[in-house]
């Protein structure tokens, strides 16, 4: 078997391990949450990975402090609303628990790899890593763990790169 392909395998077990003991310990330490979003957030620049989730009470609760504070102008309209909704950064349960895929010396590497200022390979590096992590989300998704996240009816998962739009997010997924 291809190298490089024995080790894909493995890093993608260590994010299905990570995710899978990371979650059952979140519900066990939160019994009574029922959420309307989980997360891959994600920094795939340092290959970090995060698990977040966000209940509709929180998000009600975050909305509501938002649109009376001072920039409430930008929390009023359909689209901000639902922009506020899927941005992590601003979920209850943020970053609950968080895996490095790679160390700083093995990221090093990587990038010494690359030509001096190869900017365009090292996006594309982060890229894949990003597209990997969507890969290994939909296969958590799979798993007996993910079934036993309490959803509402309009519950989504989705794996998002720090700063990165959620609607690109999305389109990753389909």
């Amino acid at each position: 078997m291809n190298t490089e392909i024995k080790e894909r395998d493995k890093i993608k077990k260590q994010i299905l391990d990570f995710a899978t003991k990371s979650v059952e310990n979140f519900l066990k330490e939160n019994p009574d949450l029922e959420f309307y979003a989980f997360a891959f957030d994600c920094n795939a620049e340092y290959a970090e990975l995060g698990l977040s989730f966000n209940t509709e009470t929180a998000f009600q609760e975050t909305l509501k402090d938002y649109q009376a504070g001072e920039f409430s102008r930008y929390y009023k309209s359909e689209e901000d609303i639902k922009e506020l909704k899927y941005n992590t950064g601003d979920w209850e349960y943020m970053y609950f628990d968080s895996l490095d895929v790679f160390s700083n010396d093995e990221l090093d590497k990587i990038s010494n790899e690359f030509p001096d200022d190869d900017y365009k390979s090292w996006n594309k590096f982060v890229s894949n890593l990003l597209d990997f992590f969507t890969e290994s989300l939909i296969e958590f998704m799979k798993t007996e763990t993910y079934a036993k996240i309490p959803k509402t009816k309009d519950f989504i998962c989705f794996c998002i790169d720090h700063d990165e739009d959620f609607d690109d997010a999305m389109e990753r997924l389909l």
